[in-house]
């Protein structure tokens, strides 16, 4: 599915009220052209996010695509002098349905990062299968090339990395971010604990999101029992 496609299915899930959906939709780029475009999409007998969630079957793997846009990278994709000049933050995560608290936090890592000099926001994100490995058989709904369509389309961000590894860990050392933004500050999990501790073993930070209400709500029981536990997710 391309990125006008899911976000349509998206708001035809009806997760978000009329205030979430317009903060929500105002966050991607072209955001007046977008919303003009899904008014005028005809109206669709099924929507094909809810059929794949129903299913309980996991998209089918693929490789990452970067020519779906300038934003897709790879990890050594920095000179050492273009590196010198920024300061680069990083966010991290599945971005399964990319859905308004994944957005809310990239924007106010970016924001946070508009301090200091040349601020650079890059998102990384886990592969098919190791998401599956991470989550369970139904996940993730979107396959990584519609997930990195979804995350190059949020205007905060500048560049976003496909993991090939199944955490953080070797692009974060290879990267070395001033600042790595989570959101939770529980280091309970070895791996979580593992990336702050990198981050901070050459002097970098974690940052920590403020705590954000609830995003959606959803019409059904299938969406309650199913949508809204990936729209709790980071």
């Amino acid at each position: 599915m391309k990125f006008v496609e899911i976000v349509k299915d998206i708001k035809d899930l009806g997760v978000y009220s009329p205030e979430q959906w317009e903060e929500y939709i105002n966050y991607f780029v072209g955001s007046n052209d977008l919303e003009r475009h899904l008014l005028e999409q005809p109206v669709k007998t099924h929507n094909r996010l809810l059929q794949r969630i129903q299913k309980m079957q996991g998209a089918d793997p693929v490789e990452p695509d970067y020519s779906l846009s300038e934003k897709v990278v790879r990890s050594n994709f920095l000179s050492s002098g273009k590196r010198e000049s920024m300061t680069l933050g990083v966010v991290s995560g599945c971005f399964d349905l990319l859905h308004l608290g994944h957005v809310r936090g990239m924007v106010y890592a970016k924001q946070f990062l508009e301090k200091y000099q040349n601020p650079v926001l890059c998102a990384l994100t886990l592969s098919d299968d190791n998401i599956r490995a991470k989550k369970g058989e139904s996940r993730p709904v979107l396959n990584l090339n519609e997930r990195l369509d979804m995350i190059c389309n949020v205007e905060c961000v500048d560049y976003v990395i496909p993991l090939e590894e199944p955490n953080c860990l070797a692009v974060l050392d290879r990267l070395r971010p001033e600042y790595f933004f989570k959101g939770s500050a529980d280091r309970s999990q070895e791996i979580v604990r593992n990336e702050m501790e990198l981050v901070e073993s050459y002097g970098g930070s974690v940052v920590i999101f403020p705590p954000r209400p609830d995003v959606a709500k959803s019409t059904t029981k299938l969406i309650e029992g199913a949508v809204e536990k990936i729209m709790r997710e980071w």
